[in-house]
């Protein structure tokens, strides 16, 4: 299926707002609106899940294949990278404490406690991967369901676990969090794409200018969200995607080359760039913050755009291969 810019554009700018909001972190400036990144993460991969999948006959375990062939091998590279670098160098490790469960549940995409007793893996920005995981697991099993009823048993699964967290706030934590209903608006969104129903480009553009002021007025705001988080920003967040894919389908959008890249690099950009952006921050110092966030933002870029053509996409392509043949040879079993 065609890739589409918008898409590819909003990756890079999610990777690239996550990226910012870490380096302003480490300069101790603001800018958590930032976070919201992963927002749109979350919202865009329940639309390329259905889109990819609608009227495919894809089965589960293929599809579980596919999706561990595309996250898994860089973010356990990643990972181990950083229990070597911790265990050789504990004094410049100190919030990384390499027990062997941590580290292989972390390995594994299950959701636990550190030895510090925080929700987090190894590699901190794999939390979200968890909730990829789990969300992944949930639309294995709609996929047994006929296609007529699968949107409906997808939606409650993912309604129960979601709103698990309101009705008992410590387990959001725990993966039971209404943000995984942001999955499931990604998904509903495709859904209404497949129909008739075209919003217009008029209205792409209103609904990009309203995500826009959304995330301007939250900026503004300051508030800690918690269990509101896929109100307050996955709100805004469903509105971008919804709106550059409307402005796309009607009259298309321009190429535009660094974005494309940063697009393509996006996975590898989220998962090295605190690592990236942790050693600008201990070699050059962050007391200037004019020079430490630019210089660590174009190194975490040119670094992650370096590691998805080395490593992801020859390793992806690669691993890509086999399953393709053996989802061949699967399909033309009697």
């Amino acid at each position: 299926m065609r890739p589409l810019l918008s898409i590819q554009y909003l990756r890079a700018l999610a990777a690239l707002a996550v990226a910012v909001f870490h380096a302003f972190q480490w300069a101790r400036l603001d800018f958590d609106i930032g976070a919201a990144g992963v927002d749109i993460f979350f919202v865009i991969s329940g639309f390329i899940m259905w889109r990819t999948t609608e009227g495919t006959g894809v089965r589960p375990l293929e599809f579980l294949r596919r999706r561990a062939v595309r996250i898994a091998p860089l973010y356990w590279v990643v990972t181990l990278g950083l229990v070597a670098a911790a265990l050789l160098f504990p004094p410049r490790f100190p919030d990384v404490q390499p027990t062997w469960s941590h580290v292989l549940q972390s390995l594994a995409f299950i959701q636990h406690r550190n030895p510090a007793g925080q929700p987090f893996p190894i590699l901190a920005p794999g939390w979200t991967l968890n909730y990829e995981a789990i969300f992944y697991l949930i639309f294995a099993v709609a996929l047994l369901i006929p296609q007529p009823r699968r949107l409906l048993v997808l939606t409650c699964g993912l309604l129960a676990l979601g709103l698990g967290g309101f009705f008992y706030p410590p387990a959001y934590e725990m993966l039971a969090n209404p943000l995984i209903l942001e999955f499931l608006a990604g998904v509903l969104l495709a859904k209404v794409l497949t129909t008739d129903f075209r919003p217009g480009r008029g209205a792409g553009w209103l609904m990009l200018a309203a995500a826009i002021a959304w995330y301007a007025a939250m900026a503004v705001i300051q508030s800690e969200w918690d269990l509101w988080r896929p109100l307050f920003w996955g709100m805004p967040a469903l509105l971008i995607v919804a709106g550059l894919t409307a402005v796309e389908a009607e009259g298309g959008l321009p190429r535009i080359p660094v974005l494309l890249a940063l697009g393509d690099a996006s996975y590898s950009l989220y998962l090295t760039h605190p690592l990236v952006i942790g050693a600008v921050a201990v070699l050059l110092g962050t007391w200037r913050p004019w020079l430490f966030i630019p210089l660590s933002l174009v190194l975490a870029c040119g670094i992650g755009w370096l590691v998805w053509r080395l490593f992801e996409k020859p390793v992806t392509r690669a691993l890509k291969g086999p399953l393709i043949d053996a989802a061949s040879r699967g399909h033309s079993r009697p």
